[in-house]
């Protein structure tokens, strides 16, 4: 017996892959020899006891209960598979139900993915949060969705815990999870650091992202917004994975560095203490997505 992850419940624990059959056979992937590994500012690179080989889409955690894993996530991946299938076949953004769907599923699976560190703690709060939200995409969290010019031939988690210092008005944990896969990078984290990414993105330039704010708030940036994109044929500007790593891990701070696995996607683990994180405000980007909202998946999920 054990406690799980997300409910807190003590039970016995079950074997959870992070992602879904459907998904698994959706998303690419250009060899099985990867290499999995962790790296902390703290040690100074990657720890090289931890690597091992191995294919990422096959990843699993086991601290999960039942309930859990079955009742509770598996409508929702059922509700993201056909949505994350349609974009890795070169779909583009799917309609602003579909996208919201797609948010609260890698939500739940960008915490879960922080557990195959071993060292990585989220909140308990946070996890509460995602587990008991009604709403689809938990409050206070929030999924940046960017499309790439390239595609990433692999898949890729990049995960970094930070942590706000003693002097804050009010110290607290704050993290992100990023997922680089085909043409897509999904970046979901908690409101404080996700505010901030959103920053970035919007100082970075790049047109081809949309972002779910919180439950039912969307972001549209400017050129989509606007039309402005369209008096360039209908080409966004696009960033590369490399790109769209970089603008992340500027969050983070210059002094931060990052080793290569030369040949592999990297899991990594970052920490770093924030004594006066910005943050951004989307204002006029804003829009409200209640009324296309379909949270039909959701029926039953909740009932004992």
């Amino acid at each position: 017996m054990a406690e799980c992850f997300y409910c807190g419940t003590d039970e016995k624990l079950t074997r959870a892959h992070l992602f879904q059959q459907r998904i698994r056979e959706a998303i690419p992937n250009e060899s099985e020899e990867v290499t999995i590994a962790r790296t902390s500012v703290k040690s100074g690179g990657i720890e090289r006891n931890l690597l091992f080989p191995g294919d990422v889409r096959e990843t699993h955690v086991k601290n999960l209960c039942t309930q859990c894993n079955s009742r509770w996530m598996e409508p929702i991946e059922q509700a993201a598979g056909p949505i994350l299938e349609s974009i890795m076949q070169g779909g583009g953004f799917p309609p602003r139900s579909d996208l919201f769907r797609l948010a609260h599923w890698f939500t739940i699976v960008a915490a879960l993915a922080t557990q195959t560190s071993g060292q990585f703690d989220v909140p308990v709060e946070h996890r509460r949060a995602i587990r008991f939200t009604r709403t689809g995409q938990p409050l206070d969290f929030g999924t940046h969705f960017i499309l790439t010019a390239d595609t990433y031939p692999g898949t890729q988690f990049d995960f970094m815990r930070f942590e706000i210092g003693q002097d804050a008005k009010e110290p607290a944990v704050s993290w992100f999870c990023a997922l680089h896969v085909g043409p897509l990078v999904m970046i979901s984290g908690e409101f404080t650091v996700n505010t901030m990414i959103g920053r970035e993105l919007h100082q970075s330039r790049f047109q081809s992202y949309l972002s779910t704010a919180s439950s039912n708030l969307l972001y549209i940036p400017h050129a989509i917004r606007t039309g402005q994109w369209k008096s360039t044929g209908g080409l966004l500007v696009q960033p590369s994975h490399h790109e769209t790593q970089e603008m992340y891990r500027t969050v983070a701070g210059r002094d931060v560095k990052y080793v290569d696995t030369h040949g592999g996607p990297l899991v990594s683990m970052d920490e770093r203490t924030w004594f006066h994180p910005e943050g951004f405000d989307m204002g006029e980007g804003l829009v409200d997505a209640r009324a296309s909202l379909d949270l039909s998946y959701l029926d039953g999920v909740f009932e004992s």
